[in-house]
């Protein structure tokens, strides 16, 4: 079980990890470290945590195991300038602005998963039929994907539920 939280209250990215992990994980005043590629951690601890925000939104998902994790607003438009680097089998699936942002937070949450960049990945990774390939070759990564309040959330792990909650800080 993955836990997401997710607010529309304008917080800090730091300040809603901490106020998460001392709430709900009792785990106050944690300290956050971050890797060279920036993907956050407690020292010591067996707990993984990522993060994300888009538009109004800052979300986290928490778990007990890795964890790579986007979410994007679906009222934006597909952009032809990223949708040309996506594969040609991607391009045929993406046929809305909803499948743009489906296969753009599949892609980021597994790069996120592993602690990359989007820049050192990017032209590397594929999601198509609900899979991840990484240079053509097809993974074992589990994808996570749902929608709600017009957004769209991405979990990469070995994760098969859910438990989404919402914070009004």
């Amino acid at each position: 079980m993955i836990d997401v939280f997710y607010t529309y209250d304008k917080v800090s990215s730091d300040d809603f990890i901490k106020t998460i992990l001392a709430r709900y994980y009792n785990i106050p005043n944690a300290t956050i470290c971050k890797s060279i590629n920036g993907k956050p951690y407690i020292e010591g601890r067996k707990i993984h945590f990522n993060l994300s925000h888009s538009k109004q939104i800052t979300a986290l998902a928490v778990g007990k195991k890795r964890v790579g994790f986007d979410v994007e607003s679906l009222t934006g438009k597909a952009r032809p300038a990223v949708l040309n680097k996506f594969t040609e089998r991607e391009r045929s699936e993406i046929l809305s602005s909803a499948d743009f942002y489906s296969h753009w937070t599949a892609r980021e949450s597994y790069i996120k998963f592993y602690g990359e960049t989007l820049a050192a990945l990017w032209r590397k990774v594929e999601f198509f039929r609900g899979n991840i390939y990484l240079r053509g070759e097809k993974t074992d990564a589990n994808i996570l994907q749902f929608e709600m309040d017009n957004y769209v959330f991405s979990v990469c792990g070995d994760y098969s539920k859910v438990n989404i909650r919402r914070i009004d800080l």
